[in-house]
């Protein structure tokens, strides 16, 4: 009987080696076989059961970056090298432009008119049409310049390619590069005048057939197209915080075309003007306000100081574009400037004011340590100052036809630096050696020079205003810096794919698919990660 139990533990030995060395080749002690086995598959199932908990914390926490990421990474607007866009915008000459307007019958020729511009050291030149012999004369220069696709071109642009092709080969391809053409004003303050509603369906069509001819020539990152904007198109604009766009245009029509900016990188131009500010009130509104000459803030809000009527409009136009999810859209002053004369019961429309006005502006838009607004400081706003003649055959008030820097014979209006070199004071306060603001009317459409005292007779002013509590806000979300390449590009295509059928009703679809393109970088992050995570946990 005890052989038997010897042979038999024998065998069971035996076999059980065996299966040792089929398992790992090696023999192994049969209790070292079997904790083995316990230990793999308790670890196995611990490596599954972490892998799971870990994928789990980790989606949740990576849901969270997901979602605070782009508030973080926002581009902060008070970085003085980089502004609105980091990496976008390229970098602008620190020059003052000026409006080449045209509507007179006794201006000088065109290639001495660019003599005068040169001669004031004016870096950019704005034109209303692309008029050839001004064009020619501008070659070789070395002045940027802004030429214009007309109001009354914009529905034959629009309704045809062939056209909009024909155009660019006639206007734009004829005389670039010696003339450098860098933007393209499709229309002018189209919105401001009810008599032009019928074109504002055609804006957008016109200005993505003009974009699509300057792509097929490779010159649509070198060539920006946009439009000068009217400050009427805010329905709200004080404090500057609450400024909106009006409802009627906003949505079906300026939306549309901050998206074309924010894709293409392009400035958003607002012809703004305190004077027509201060003149509907000026019982109201002091006028070392509107000329930057106020030694206290005029307008408190949210914690930002406004020494000028100028910064609370601009900063009003930024509050607006901010409302419809594009902050990120740089502004640029297509106009503004002050009348010299006028009729007799406009006030304030002198030569003393439009100096003092004029050199300031220049003061403050060129100045190496104020430039920008209070909501976006550091940010260089490219100006253009209207305009370089009084044009004796406009129409309208008095005021319309004296704008001129400078008389018909080629003389100064005043004088005036246009490099920013000879500083006049801060540019928001008081100071300086021009002549005093003074609000007398004009009597006889000639100059009005200020009274004995060059003394305004405005009060100083103050009025403390914080927006932090209003309600109505309406932002949709900004672009943070790490998106905003790849969303811009992807966005550019979308939306020139869908131009065509681009309407009131699929715009909050757009809306939407932008605000997701913002986030998609993140979004494929978190699947990338998730999936090396499964893989892992599968491995194991």
């Amino acid at each position: 009987m005890g052989e038997y139990s010897a042979a038999a533990a024998a065998c069971r030995r035996n076999r059980e080696e065996k299966e040792g060395e089929e398992e790992g080749g090696i023999v192994l002690a049969p209790r070292l076989i079997r904790t083995s086995r316990q230990a793999g598959a308790a670890a196995s199932c611990t490596c599954r059961i972490i892998g799971s908990l870990l994928s789990l914390q980790s989606l949740c926490i990576l849901l969270l970056l997901f979602l605070a990421l782009p508030a973080f990474c926002q581009t902060d607007d008070a970085d003085p090298d980089q502004g609105a866009n980091s990496g976008s915008y390229p970098k602008e000459a620190n020059t003052i432009g000026i409006n080449y307007g045209r509507i007179a019958d006794n201006l000088p020729t065109p290639e001495e008119v660019v003599v005068l511009i040169q001669s004031m050291k004016i870096g950019r030149v704005k034109l209303f049409d692309s008029d050839p012999t001004v064009l020619t004369a501008l070659a070789h220069t070395g002045l940027q310049v802004i030429s214009a696709l007309p109001n009354e071109d914009i529905a034959a642009v629009a309704a045809s390619n062939a056209t909009a092709e024909l155009w660019v080969q006639e206007n734009v391809l004829a005389y670039y590069p010696a003339t450098d053409i860098t933007t393209i004003h499709v229309g002018n303050e189209l919105w401001a005048d009810p008599g032009f509603q019928p074109l504002w369906d055609q804006l957008m069509p016109c200005i993505w057939n003009i974009h699509a001819s300057l792509t097929n020539h490779n010159l649509s990152q070198t060539i920006k197209i946009s439009t000068a904007v009217a400050l009427s198109a805010l329905g709200s604009s004080y404090p500057p915080s609450a400024g909106a766009f009006d409802e009627e245009i906003a949505v079906p029509y300026v939306q549309p075309l901050l998206q074309f900016l924010s894709a293409t990188y392009s400035y958003f131009y607002i012809n703004a003007y305190p004077y027509f500010a201060w003149a509907g009130d000026s019982g109201q509104i002091p006028l070392q306000y509107a000329l930057f000459e106020s030694p206290v803030a005029g307008v408190l809000d949210t914690g930002l100081k406004y020494y000028n009527m100028l910064d609370a409009q601009l900063d009003a136009v930024n509050a607006a574009m901010t409302r419809l999810g594009h902050g990120d859209v740089r502004l640029a002053i297509s106009e503004t400037g002050w009348p010299t004369s006028g009729d007799p019961d406009q006030l304030g429309c002198n030569i003393a004011n439009a100096e003092n006005y004029n050199r300031r502006l220049v003061d403050k838009m060129l100045s190496t340590s104020s430039v920008g607004t209070p909501s976006r400081p550091g940010v260089f706003i490219p100006t253009f100052i209207f305009a370089l003649f009084n044009e004796d055959l406009k129409p309208g008030p008095g005021t319309e036809r004296h704008w001129g820097i400078l008389y018909p014979n080629g003389t100064n209006v005043y004088s005036i630096d246009m490099t920013g070199q000879q500083s006049v004071g801060r540019s928001g306060g008081g100071g300086g050696s021009s002549p005093g603001a003074t609000n007398l009317p004009n009597s006889n459409n000639d100059p009005v020079q200020p009274d004995s005292s060059g003394e305004a007779s405005a009060p100083g002013w103050e009025i403390p205003f914080d927006m932090s509590s209003a309600p109505g806000s309406l932002l949709l979300g900004s672009s943070s810096s790490l998106s905003r390449s790849f969303q811009k590009k992807t966005l550019l295509t979308m939306l020139n794919l869908s131009r065509s059928t681009t309407s009131s009703s699929n715009l909050p679809l757009m809306i939407i698919c932008n605000q997701l393109l913002i986030k998609l970088p993140f979004l494929l992050l978190t699947i990338t990660f998730l999936t090396s995570l499964s893989l892992i946990s599968l491995s194991l």
